[in-house]
């Protein structure tokens, strides 16, 4: 929470002058009784005392001016909305070092995991896809709101193959090219792509050509790297290649996106994590002006009618 005028907030130090008025006068009062002799007389007098209910109206009075107090700070909250329509393709890299276990349990199926989270994280009306990529790149979900179909479809995925990384960043990019209007920058429609991979591209389109393609059409490519560095792999007795970061780099610089490299599951699912909450969201203020200015208002006046009511100035 923020404030407009954050210095009015010092009027919040009456609250406490306050409190301590009405404490202070509840206890001469109570010296003002005790004067009585006959404490037994006292009490055939004044009868059954209205408890507690007769400090009740000071504390809605109280809590009525502390709201009022705050109003005039005027308060603003940031709530995150969802901007727009937005639309995520997933290229997941399926090759076959995809079933090395340097990350546990292993690349593919962290993954798996780690898709599944960018999806739970996504606003209600998002629409996300999935292109998966080895010698070839192949859409096995196109772009759907049905994001249980899609997390199911990651579930399917196994290793084997080499490493298309700009024929996947083309099939990605033609799902949301009917998406985006390169020339509206102020459209609400937001596309993105997210690539994972864990090695070098050897075949299929030149991946520098596929991320130019996509920066004509406005659409970012965020591009994430997975697998231990500065370590032999081996998966079924072949040694594999490492992430080339370099490329990587290269493709999210000229796309408009981020790099990210991820050593292990749970550094690669903070990532998705952290992406999922950020696409497709923005955070706005939220003025409580009014909102505290009403309560603070019917507080008071609720204290008032209780006080009258009670102590019988009301028929």
């Amino acid at each position: 929470m923020s404030f407009q005028s954050p210095w009015l907030l010092l009027g919040l130090l009456a609250i406490p002058l306050l409190v301590g008025f009405y404490l202070t006068s509840q206890q001469r009062r109570r010296a003002y009784a005790v004067r009585f002799t006959n404490l037994a007389l006292l009490n055939q007098v004044m009868g059954k005392g209205p408890g507690f209910r007769r400090h009740l109206p000071a504390i809605l009075f109280i809590a009525g001016v502390a709201g009022l107090l705050f109003s005039m700070a005027r308060p603003q909250a940031s709530i995150r909305v969802p901007k727009g329509q937005t639309s995520v393709m997933l290229a997941v890299d399926v090759s076959g070092s995809m079933a090395a276990t340097d990350v546990q349990p292993t690349r593919i199926e962290a993954a798996i995991a780690a898709g599944r989270t960018l999806i739970d994280k996504l606003p209600s009306n998002a629409q996300v896809g999935l292109v998966i990529f080895n010698a070839q790149a192949e859409v096995v979900t196109p772009l759907t709101t049905d994001k249980g179909s899609v997390k199911d479809a990651l579930g399917t995925l196994r290793p084997g193959g080499g490493t298309a990384i700009g024929s996947a960043i083309q099939v990605a990019v033609a799902q949301l090219a009917s998406i985006t209007d390169p020339n509206n920058p102020k459209s609400q429609n937001y596309a993105m792509v997210v690539l994972l991979t864990d090695g070098t591209s050897n075949t299929g389109v030149d991946p520098a050509a596929a991320a130019g393609e996509a920066a004509k059409t406005k659409i970012p490519v965020q591009t994430v790297g997975i697998g231990q560095r500065n370590q032999t792999t081996m998966v079924q007795g072949r040694v594999v290649d490492g992430v080339d970061e370099q490329t990587l780099q290269q493709i999210s610089t000229s796309t408009g996106g981020h790099y990210y490299y991820a050593a292990d599951e749970a550094q690669l699912s903070k990532i998705y994590s952290d992406l999922g909450s950020r696409i497709g969201w923005v955070t706005t203020k939220l003025d409580l002006t009014v909102p505290l200015l009403a309560f603070g208002t019917i507080i008071l006046v609720a204290g008032g009618l209780f006080s009258l009511r009670w102590f019988r100035l009301l028929p």
